[in-house]
């Protein structure tokens, strides 16, 4: 289901690997995730994809353990939550909420301090 015609590639597992926020196959990964968990989220059960039509509930793909705590891209690691449970799991608003509604500098400081923790893993 999710081998070589996926999109999917274990190369982007490690964040290590790549840039930016999401490795470049995120949206394969995130539409597996979706596929595997029959668009429901894991967190509350509210159904979306092909289930529920357009009242459907707005998904994501959630890191279960996070990079900045080891956690990889693995679709093992990853898991569908609505946006509702997205938000109450990391205590903020996430998605589209997250870049419209001020939180630039709580995303700056996150992103350079996942930077420097990188640099550090190098030298250790």
């Amino acid at each position: 289901m999710f081998g070589r015609g996926s999109g999917v590639s274990a190369r982007w597992d490690d964040p290590d690997t790549y840039e930016g926020k999401y490795p470049p196959d995120w949206d394969f990964r995130r539409k597996a995730v979706y596929e595997r968990d029959n668009y429901t989220c894991q967190h509350c059960g509210v159904r979306s994809g092909p289930h529920a039509g357009d009242g459907g509930a707005v998904l994501h793909a959630h890191h279960q353990i996070p990079l900045n705590r080891g956690g990889g891209n693995h679709l093992e690691n990853l898991a569908t939550v609505c946006q509702s449970c997205h938000d109450r799991a990391h205590g903020h608003p996430t998605g589209r909420n997250y870049e419209n509604r001020g939180y630039n500098g709580v995303r700056i400081l996150r992103r350079t301090g996942n930077i420097f923790m990188r640099i550090i893993r190098r030298f250790l």
